[in-house]
């Protein structure tokens, strides 16, 4: 057999190698040409198709999400609302009880005393300082120029009866249907007693007369009723004196006094006279 020459061996093995090496390099070609084209159409189906469709479903489903966080806010607001009108709910009530629980803690001071329990009906706004109609007349035992009283201490005078209701003419109002006779307890362990003869708007309380006007009265005492000349037992608080008023001769001329704390708003009232329903 004949042998291959040194040359010749050289020669051969260079081809071999030349011949793996264009392989490689026709392999490595078609797959960067593949690569390429597959990347190509990628592109262009998620430019045209994909990236469109995509947008249009997130378009529609973030709307989506917008409308549902809409109507949540909107429930929200309402639960809100409803939650605002509850606690109004509850704080009304709670004052309401708390009005009744006073009233009767006064009812209980009062046992010589003609009590009927009542609750405002009507309160006209164009004349919210002048009248009330309650809910108790004739039938229940109210009878004329018996006092009024809410939690807090007289309010008012009863001005006419009715079977099952009563107006009530209050003691801010601008003429009284009487005076109303009071008294002051002095520090001496005395009274000094007057007559509460109307109200003053501009000072925003009772105008009263004493009858010693040389009495020793001072800002902060607590005035009630004497319970003479009228159809109503003493001791009911009216108010607290404001200011004194002197004439030249340093005597007491008028007193102020500060009307009780709600005697703008109440809902139940209790109508006092002397001695008891026959």
């Amino acid at each position: 057999m004949k042998k291959f020459t040194r040359l010749q061996r050289i020669l051969l093995v260079a081809n071999i190698v030349l011949l793996v090496f264009g392989c490689l390099m026709m392999g490595l070609r078609q797959n960067t040409l593949s690569n390429i084209g597959y990347s190509a159409w990628t592109y262009i189906k998620y430019g045209l198709i994909d990236y469109p469709v995509t947008s249009v479903t997130n378009m529609f489903s973030d709307f989506a999400n917008l409308w549902h966080a809409y109507d949540d806010n909107q429930y929200l607001n309402e639960q809100l609302a409803q939650q605002r009108s509850y606690k109004t709910l509850y704080e009304e009530q709670r004052n309401r009880n708390q009005e009744l629980e006073e009233l009767i803690e006064l009812n209980g001071t009062l046992d010589e005393a003609t009590t009927i329990s009542a609750s405002v009906l009507a309160r006209d706004t164009d004349a919210w300082d002048q009248t009330v109609t309650i809910s108790a007349g004739s039938t229940q035992g109210v009878e004329e120029n018996m006092i009024v009283c809410t939690s807090q201490g007289a309010v008012g005078l009863v001005e006419s009866v009715q079977t099952a209701t009563s107006t009530v003419r209050l003691l801010t109002s601008d003429t009284l249907i009487n005076d109303i006779a009071i008294s002051i307890a002095l520090d001496d362990g005395t009274n000094v007693e007057g007559v509460l003869e109307s109200y003053d708007p501009d000072a925003h309380a009772y105008r009263i007369s004493l009858f010693d006007n040389d009495a020793s009265v001072t800002q902060g005492q607590e005035v009630s009723t004497s319970g003479r000349g009228g159809n109503y037992p003493s001791g009911i608080y009216v108010g607290s004196i404001l200011d004194v008023e002197t004439n030249d001769s340093a005597l007491i001329s008028t007193i102020y006094v500060s009307p009780v704390s709600n005697i703008g708003s109440f809902n139940y009232v209790l109508v006092i006279g002397s001695g008891t329903i026959s």
